[in-house]
């Protein structure tokens, strides 16, 4: 740039303050801004910042929190691998689950010579899956996490966790005991792992190392993957891998012909899974881990290590297929629609003030940028450049959109109908019944049947909606 072309832009930027600072703006002031607006926005940082938050708008991203409803599955973020633990009560998924995101199980020696084991982490939380160690289940709903794999920030990973589910000994796989079962634990998997589109491996937790028995319930677990993915573009067995729990570092039992129980475990499931046509891969997982460790302990993550190189080659198992309930098995689907209902409304009901906080500063946000904000000198300018279009409502509509939608949809909807039927309807219910019963009188003096019927079930609707007493 020559220096005549640099004392022209420079007198550019005069003539602009001036007239900016006698509250006036001169065609070529103007034309001069939009310039510099058009040179802050082609600079490739802004762009991409803008271009990465629309693409993960809505995605459910936050590490290390448990995401439970259905829109969360549907937001899962869809460059993440996915693992899904799947085991009965009191098989060590939660265990596995807290050291594959990070967490340690660390055994200390008390005065009595024994170990008092305990969670431990990097920056002191709690284990995010509540493991116990009673048969009792302790995970509740089907739930999701963003983890980085044993705490490498390199690896992540998404971690899907199932309620455990009772093992019976003396159940039959075809039973009807056994099938109320599948019935359950398909009513849990169904609809969720359809959502999210896609995984990678199902982990099938299975605690009976030592003698090696395919109990009922790993059985009827092995049958609900082969029933549910029966007509999927590959086979599901791809992404199937057995998981030995408990092998821990300080405890040798386990390692008893390891091998040799190996191949049998898989001999076995080819002969009760017809459709088994693949040889199930078999992990040693543990996890516990003494300090100080064992002179001739084995790494406390080996079986992690081999599970991680499993799900990095396994390719994507869609979900999208799963076959539907039928017949008397319909009833799980309407426990399912049942489940997902109240899951959303727990979930609105926890962040409803919030939803709504951001809704209504949103509203006002948008008033003050088109109304308010243009009055004031260059106000128009700075109106545009928050994105205002003069003369249509589109860019609120956008933006309004835009902000439901990262929030959730149905998210947004159950919040804002628990705010207005805990914060709202109380205050105004005394005056809509008395507005709304002498309407239904008025209307059916008047002959007004169609109408008056209106208004007796919005009142009907306004009575029922009154919290019962206890």
């Amino acid at each position: 740039m020559t220096s005549t072309e640099k004392k022209s832009e420079v007198g550019a930027e005069a003539e602009f303050v001036e007239a900016a600072s006698d509250d006036q703006v001169s065609a070529e002031g103007l034309a001069f801004l939009k310039q510099k607006i058009q040179q802050v926005t082609t600079v490739s940082g802004v762009m991409e910042f803008i271009k990465g938050q629309a693409k993960t708008a809505g995605l459910r991203l936050v590490p290390n929190k448990l995401y439970t409803t259905l829109e969360d599955f549907q937001r899962a973020d869809p460059e993440k691998r996915r693992i899904v633990l799947i085991g009965c009560t009191g098989s060590g998924k939660s265990t596995i689950g807290n050291v594959a995101a990070g967490w340690k199980y660390v055994g200390k020696m008390d005065a009595d010579g024994g170990f008092d084991f305990s969670w431990q982490h990097p920056e002191g939380a709690p284990p995010m899956f509540e493991a116990r160690a009673s048969g009792s289940s302790v995970t509740s709903h089907l739930s999701f996490a963003n983890i980085d794999w044993l705490g490498d920030k390199s690896r992540p990973v998404i971690l899907i966790d199932t309620p455990g589910h009772d093992d019976t000994a003396a159940a039959e796989i075809d039973s009807a005991e056994a099938r109320e079962k599948l019935g359950e634990m398909a009513a849990e998997l169904h609809d969720k792992l359809k959502a999210i589109g896609t995984i990678h491996a199902l982990v099938v937790v299975h605690n009976d190392v030592t003698s090696n028995r395919l109990n009922p319930a790993t059985q009827t677990i092995l049958k609900m993957i082969a029933e549910k993915f029966a007509k999927a573009d590959t086979s599901v067995w791809k992404n199937v891998v057995i998981a030995y729990s408990k092998c821990n570092e300080h405890d040798t039992s386990w390692r008893a012909g390891i091998a040799k129980k190996k191949t049998e475990l898989q001999e076995r499931i080819k002969e009760v899974i017809p459709s088994c046509d693949v040889t199930v891969p078999v992990l040693s997982i543990g996890g516990g881990e003494l300090d100080p460790p064992a002179p001739s302990a084995q790494s406390a993550t080996k079986g992690f290590e081999d599970l991680w190189e499993f799900v990095q080659t396994a390719p994507p198992l869609d979900t999208s297929k799963l076959q539907p309930f039928e017949g008397s098995d319909v009833k799980w689907q309407k426990l399912i629609d049942s489940k997902n209902d109240a899951e959303a409304r727990a979930s609105a009901a926890m962040a409803h003030i919030r939803v709504v906080a951001i809704l209504v500063a949103m509203n006002v946000f948008l008033l003050w940028r088109a109304l308010i904000l243009p009055n004031f000198p260059m106000g128009t300018i700075c109106s545009m450049c928050l994105l205002n279009i003069p003369g249509t409502a589109l860019d609120e509509l956008l933006l309004i959109a835009f902000v439901i939608h990262r929030m959730g949809p149905s998210h947004t909807w159950y919040s804002v109908s628990h705010f207005g039927q805990t914060m709202i309807l109380p205050v105004v219910r005394p005056s809509l019944e008395k507005f709304l019963t002498e309407a239904e009188t008025k209307l059916r003096d008047v002959g007004a049947t169609t109408l008056a019927g209106y208004a007796g079930k919005g009142l009907k609707g306004i009575k029922d909606s009154k919290p019962k007493a206890d």
